[in-house]
């Protein structure tokens, strides 16, 4: 009976739920292991590691000319029974990037090593990354594209563990032995993993494609990921310029703390990925059929996650204690803010899937430049007055430029593509949001006040699930 019925769930169900799975699979062995890493390695150490990762995320902006997110899925369609060829060719473009880079980096490395702040042998990770990291990137899009969830699926969660295990046994190994290339050690072990099976698929494209250089299909995704480059790259300087401007105006032990808890504070993006991603269809289904079931559908989910947001501030120093060391107790302060953020997070995508329908992507851009460059000012001025602590109200204050960018832009292309102002209740939205950041920021006052705190928390709980059931019901009706 159970075989059946797993037997009729659609395909693309199961492709969606298995690829969740391996997302939530990866992500919270990075939470396993934070307790774990915080009292082994320095907050010095911690900083540089994540300091790393800004920079990689960054850079890979250009490095992969935003080609494994831009177009590739079009071309999939687009280039059905070139699919092969059209792969490899361009995987030619992001790895002769890559090379570009490298070429780059080795005339002039000792300034390069200075504006990033990490020694050359993480800088040649990170450029290797660069070059092998993408041909995974491209198989993974087209293993989704495709419905082929099993392997993907199987070789994400497998690759985060080995990732994770190589990296605990490496740490633990180096710090006994007093070594002090903790950073080092670590990063090379978290990547060797994704490094080797990127480097088995990238052979594997070029073997099947045979294909190296194709102006057509060189063209045809330049079109499309070219004006996704700007938007990319000022959506990473909003996420992670905070953590590179501590690390030269701070330090690096203010960024391991910094990151530590920034990370928390963001666990819940989780729970919004998967709910953005399966209300999207019922979204654009609505403005297809020119229904009107959206308004409380969607305030019924956003309320769910606010709720969830909002609790994980509340709990933060209980939070705190158990995935960190004393050191970090004094910058549970940033946690509200940060969640207040992270929830406008939700506010954003709202308002851009309705941009991406339109097909207006470049108003997603307009806001996420403003807002990246309101983050970039801000920063500057208060983290040298105020300290380090002051980039989490600073991105706070960007995440609200931004979710009001992009109402502003999503109500004047909706209402001139189809005479209706939105399909949200705005005023509700912005009641919603006000409500939101204030509940969280009251956390500053209630970490004096457990019990109260307590008390708060459970009516959180069962307002929270009673709002998820009425989501789960009008979903449920929509479809």
């Amino acid at each position: 009976m159970l075989k059946k019925k797993l037997q009729s769930i659609p395909l693309g169900v199961k492709a969606a739920v298995v690829y969740t799975m391996a997302s939530v699979f990866s992500r919270g062995l990075s939470m396993i292991t934070v307790p774990i890493f915080t009292r082994i390695m320095s907050t010095s150490e911690i900083g540089m590691v994540n300091l790393y990762n800004s920079w990689y995320s960054l850079l890979s902006v250009i490095a992969t000319l935003s080609l494994t997110s831009g177009g590739f899925q079009a071309a999939m369609k687009d280039f059905e029974g070139e699919r092969d060829q059209y792969q490899s060719a361009v995987l030619t473009l992001t790895s002769m990037m890559a090379i570009v880079l490298g070429c780059i980096y080795f005339l002039i490395p000792d300034i390069w090593n200075r504006i990033i702040g990490l020694p050359s042998v993480l800088i040649i990770l990170m450029l290797v990354m660069f070059f092998f990291a993408p041909a995974q990137d491209f198989w993974l899009l087209r293993q989704r594209y495709e419905y082929k969830y099993k392997l993907a699926g199987a070789l994400t969660m497998g690759s985060a563990l080995a990732s994770t295990i190589f990296s605990v046994i490496v740490v633990l190994y180096l710090n006994k032995a007093g070594s002090d290339q903790v950073v080092v050690g670590r990063l090379y072990a978290t990547n060797i993993a994704t490094m080797a099976i990127s480097a088995v698929i990238w052979i594997k494209i070029y073997a099947k494609g045979k294909t190296i250089v194709n102006i057509k299909y060189w063209k045809y995704s330049l079109k499309l990921s070219a004006p996704l480059i700007g938007y990319a790259f000022a959506a990473q300087i909003l996420s992670v310029s905070d953590r590179m401007m501590i690390s030269k105006m701070v330090g690096n032990d203010a960024v391991g703390i910094y990151s530590t808890l920034y990370t928390v504070s963001s666990i819940s993006l989780l729970v919004w990925t998967a709910i953005n991603s399966s209300f999207i269809p019922y979204l654009y289904q609505n403005i297809e059929k020119k229904e009107n079931r959206i308004k409380e559908l969607s305030l019924a989910l956003m309320g769910s996650y606010a709720i969830i947001a909002v609790m994980l501030t509340f709990l933060a120093p209980e939070i705190v204690r158990i995935l960190a060391t004393k050191e970090y107790y004094e910058a549970i302060y940033i946690m509200p803010p940060i969640a207040a953020g992270v929830f406008l997070t939700s506010v954003s995508n709202m308002y851009s899937n309705l941009l991406i329908y339109h097909k207006k992507t470049n108003y997603i851009m307009y806001s996420s430049t403003i807002a990246a460059i309101v983050n970039l000012i801000l920063n500057f001025i208060c983290i040298n007055i105020f300290g380090y602590m002051a980039a989490a109200y600073t991105t706070l204050v960007a995440y609200i430029v931004l979710a009001g960018a992009q109402v502003i832009f999503a109500r004047k292309v909706h209402l001139k593509e189809t005479g209706e102002k939105s399909v949200y209740n705005d005023k509700a939205v912005l009641f919603m949001a006000i409500l939101t950041i204030m509940a969280a920021l009251f956390g500053l006052v209630l970490y004096r006040y457990t019990v109260l705190r307590y008390i708060i928390i459970c009516i959180g709980m069962i307002a929270g699930i009673k709002i998820a059931l009425v989501a789960l019901k009008k979903m449920k009706n929509n479809c």
